[in-house]
């Protein structure tokens, strides 16, 4: 309702204004108006106070949709604050159940620390700095997971045995396949320097016939054509 004014006349009694039920219906309806708007249409709202300058609103609860653009606030205490809502955006920034999105397609944090005690699953990490996986274990050993390709109950353990000193693992610069202990025909004649495996790397018949390229066989016999030993060497 807009606001009505009384009609006062041209001058005092002259008969041309609102007479006085007209004029006091008008003063009802505009108080009707301000305290059904600031309070329950009986008393105003305690919690509402004003100056010159400021409108102050105590401990207020405000419902309904509040619309508008607001270029400058400043809100000085919020003890506890529940913001109700499927989600909250904030310029190209949106916060809803479980997710942080941006539809700048990235979000930075700054300088700042993130810690979690949960579980950070991500598709890549890229870093410019030197990444530290680090494990605080009192007791028995730090094991890295690798998992590639189909997911399945098959993975790859990298184990770290509780090390006694510093220990440096370098690999080389070069592209290559990492042998293992447990590994067979993966060593070639390319991967051994000349003249680096000695007898005393080797353990007792650990080269038979087998091992040789192409077998040739010297034949020690005695005055009677038995055959006293055997000698194999590489041939051509």
């Amino acid at each position: 309702m807009a606001k009505q004014t009384v009609g006062l006349g041209s001058e005092a009694n002259d008969g041309t204004g609102d007479n006085l039920r007209v004029g006091m219906d008008k003063v009802n309806d505009n108080f009707n108006e301000l305290y059904t708007a600031l309070g329950d249409n009986n008393s105003i709202a305690t919690g509402i106070s004003a100056d010159d300058t400021t409108i102050t609103l105590t401990a207020p609860t405000i419902t309904g949709a509040v619309g508008g653009t607001q270029s400058s606030a400043t809100i000085t205490t919020l003890a506890t604050t529940t913001v109700n809502g499927t989600t909250l955006n904030g310029g190209t920034l949106a916060l809803a159940a479980g997710s942080i999105t941006d539809s700048s397609g990235a979000i930075s944090f700054g300088n700042e620390n993130l810690t979690t005690t949960g579980t950070l699953a991500v598709g890549a990490i890229t870093t410019t700095a030197t990444m530290n996986i680090n494990t605080a274990a009192s007791s028995g050993t730090v094991d890295w997971v690798l998992v590639e390709g189909t997911a399945d109950a098959h993975e790859t353990t990298i184990d770290i045995t509780d090390p006694t000193a510093d220990r440096t693992i370098t690999f080389p610069d070069i592209t290559g396949t990492v042998v293992t202990t447990g590994d067979t025909n993966t060593v070639t004649g390319t991967m051994i320097a000349t003249d680096t495996v000695a007898e005393a790397n080797m353990a007792n018949d650990a080269i038979g016939s087998a091992e040789l390229k192409s077998v040739v066989s010297l034949l020690l016999k005695n005055s009677s054509g038995s055959t006293l030993k055997t000698i194999y060497g590489a041939g051509a």
